[in-house]
């Protein structure tokens, strides 16, 4: 028989009881995280390639590439030779624009891998009635990452009017619709 001044029966676990405290600990620290270092207007594209991906491994293929395209009609083989990095003649792909002004970028491409006909293809797909599209070479611009063809609509003249362009598409600002500034000329 229990009396009055004796313990109670304990009931749980202690373990349990630690392994539910971390648990919930973590997902504070999660949402406290986000809450104070996620800001959708500067959202950045996905990582850079390192320095050991871009140079060797994206002149190798290029070459490897335009043999087969030779075979078939040859001017095919002028664009894609044209399609280098870095390489100012290719149509379509612009490698100036005013200093200062915003760029709303809607996708990356990288260079290695996609064309610079490619690019320009997807940036037809992306246009829309008010708001074309157009591809940079991200090699010519301070700001952007390089050895990537950017997708964007340019003319914003603010972070803020960038953003408003990709409220203007249907796209939420992030990680697929984000702004960037043209800080100069490489």
């Amino acid at each position: 028989m229990a009396t009055p001044y004796q313990n109670p029966q304990r009931r749980g676990s202690l373990p349990l009881g630690i392994v539910l405290g971390v648990v919930v600990g973590a997902i504070l620290v999660m949402f406290a995280w986000f809450a104070l270092f996620d800001d959708a207007d500067s959202a950045t594209p996905g990582p850079t390639p390192t320095s050991a991906q871009p140079s060797d491994p994206v002149e190798s293929p290029d070459p490897a590439e335009s043999p087969e395209p030779e075979e078939s009609p040859t001017p095919e083989a002028t664009p894609d030779e044209s399609a280098e990095p870095g390489d100012e003649s290719v149509p379509g792909i612009t490698t100036e624009l005013p200093v200062g002004t915003w760029v709303t970028v809607l996708d990356s491409l990288p260079q290695g891998s996609v064309s610079a006909e490619q690019a320009i293809a997807r940036a037809a797909e992306l246009s829309q009635p008010d708001h074309t599209a157009i591809v940079i070479d991200a090699n010519r611009f301070e700001g952007l990452n390089r050895n990537y063809w950017a997708v964007v609509i340019p003319g914003a003249e603010s972070r803020a009017a960038s953003n408003a362009v990709c409220k203007a598409i249907g796209l939420p600002v992030g990680n697929n619709c984000y702004p960037r500034e043209i800080k100069g000329l490489r």
